[in-house]
Order: C-alpha cells, then structure tokens, then sequence
C-alpha cells in the first residue's frame, strides 16, 4: 500500500509541470479520472465476483483486457496526452490551436 501511496505523490506532484492550464486542462483530467475510476470499479466487481463466487470469470476478465488495448482506446489515450502540449503557453492545447491557423 505504502508503494501504490508513493507512486500517486510521483505522479501528482509532476501534474503542476504540465503545460496546459485552465478549461482544457480540466477536461483532460476529468475525462482521465473518469476513466481510472470506471477501471478501478471493473476490477474491484471482478475480484467481489471472484471473491464471492470462488469462480474467476476469465471471458469477462479477456473482453476488459480486449477493450482496454483496443484501438479506439489506445488512440483516446494519444489524444489526451496530446492535449497536454502547450508551448507557447496561452492556455489552449497546441493540437487544439492547430486547427484554427
């Protein structure tokens, strides 16, 4: 537990060197949070279900794992990483500033 509470200060204190501010930033990390979150639920209900039943259900456990490498996943991932790129530092995501030049 001590490990998993280190590796989520790392990660929280790199935050604040993230480029991008304002709005964009909170879609980005609301949409990363709600993403987390639906993954920890899925897990926590497998391991409930595996706990309570003594069964693992493997087919359930192979369609999430499938779903999370899917492409369309992975490309959402890419987009939201690439929304964290501001160089010029006005606020709006250089791949979102692209589109209006």
């Amino acid at each position: 537990m001590k490990k998993i509470q280190n590796v989520l200060v790392a990660a929280l204190s790199k935050t604040d060197k993230l480029q991008i501010r304002g709005m964009p930033r909170l879609m980005v990390y609301l949409f990363l949070l709600l993403v987390i979150i639906c993954m920890l639920l899925f897990m926590a209900a497998w391991s409930w279900q595996w706990n309570t039943t003594g069964k693992a259900d493997l087919a359930i456990m192979i369609q999430f794992i499938t779903a999370i490498t899917s492409v369309s996943f992975v490309a959402a991932v890419g987009f939201f990483g690439k929304a964290m790129v501001d160089k010029d530092n006005d606020g709006i995501p250089d791949e979102w500033e692209g589109e209006h030049k």
